[in-house]
Order: C-alpha cells, then structure tokens, then sequence
C-alpha cells in the first residue's frame, strides 16, 4: 500500500470521528484497505444517511477505488445510479488521493443525483409493467400489462409521505379505497380521477 493511501486513511479518520462514521474493515498487503464511511447527506432538507465502503487496491491512487452505496432511504437502484456516478466521478479525476474529495462531491450533488435516478425509476417501472410479465389472465396464466396507463403525473410536494415500496391490498368498497388514498395524503387525486372510473 502506498504512504498517500494511509495518510488519506489517517484524515478520512480525522474527519469522520464520530463513533461508527469509520470502520477499518480490511487491511492486507496483497488486497489493500478496505473501510467504511457512515454520514448524513441532504435531499429535500431532509437527512439521508449513506453507507459508502471504499476498496483500496494496492494501485491506488493511480487505480480509483471500488465503492459499494447502501441506504435505508434509497432504492437499490438509486444507491446503483449513486454508485456509478461516484465511480465515473472517481475514474475522470488525477491520480492522487481523491476519497475525500468524492465525499464533498457526493454531499454538493446528492439532491440532483437522486432526483435525475427517480425519474428514470419511474420510467423504468412503466416500461417493466408493459414487457414483464406481472399479471394473471383470466385463464391463469402469467402475463404482460398491457392495460396500465397513466392517469396523473404531478410532481410529489415535500410534506407529502414518500411511498418507498408497492403493496397490493384488497379494498372492499369506496370507502376503503377513499380511505388508502387518505393514508398517504392523496385525497386530491382520488377526487379528481376515481369517481369517473367508476
């Protein structure tokens, strides 16, 4: 391992001194270091905590590190677009000591980066809906929803509750579903669209 990699380490440490912000995982000679940064970025003045495991090859700085994104508040596929674009960042700066760097540059484009990943997520969840299948015929077998279509796209306010995960639930009447709607704050939406599709 290079001097500049354990001094960056030294630093990192420094800086992230809060207990469990820094985590030695992994020190070998043949495999490189190894660590773990735990820290708090901002989206919608609201605090997202993100976990960031850097590689260290023993090439490093000349090689960028490998690095793994996990969160509680994200998809995996925006802690995936987060992932890529830190490496992307990663492997378009010099060969010197950039971790920390990386980390000031995840915080300053962390709102922008989220909101470009759940655009494509919601694009991406049409397109599965269309050529996946997803649904049961009336013969029972697997097929392709091909009868979805968009009745409203708006833009979510920020006091509205973030629906992080897809639940199908039984709804016996009007009521109910009037009900589910009001649970997460979309009261509006059922107004102005169910009643005509009914």
């Amino acid at each position: 391992m290079s001097k500049e990699a354990f001094d960056e380490m030294s630093v990192l440490s420094a800086i992230y001194c809060e207990q469990g912000e820094f985590e030695l995982l992994e020190e070998s000679p043949e495999r490189g270091i190894v660590y773990r940064i735990h820290t708090l970025t901002e989206r919608d003045n609201e605090k997202t905590p993100l976990g960031l495991i850097f590689h260290i090859s023993p090439n490093y700085p000349r090689t960028p590190p490998d690095i793994s994104i996990s969160s509680s508040h994200l998809s995996r596929k925006e802690c995936h677009d987060l992932r890529q674009q830190l490496l992307d960042t990663a492997r378009s700066l010099p060969p010197e000591p950039m971790i920390h760097g990386l980390m000031l540059w995840l915080q300053e484009n962390f709102s922008d980066l989220t909101k470009t990943s759940s655009c494509h997520s919601a694009e991406e969840y049409m397109h599965l809906q269309k050529t996946v299948k997803v649904d049961v015929d009336s013969s029972g077998k697997r097929c392709k929803e091909k009868m979805m279509s968009v009745l409203c796209e708006i833009p979510q306010p920020e006091e509205r509750r973030m629906m992080s995960t897809f639940e199908v639930k039984d709804v016996l009447s009007l009521d109910d579903l009037k009900r589910e709607f009001d649970l997460v704050g979309l009261t509006e939406l059922y107004d102005q669209f169910v009643p005509s599709l009914i």
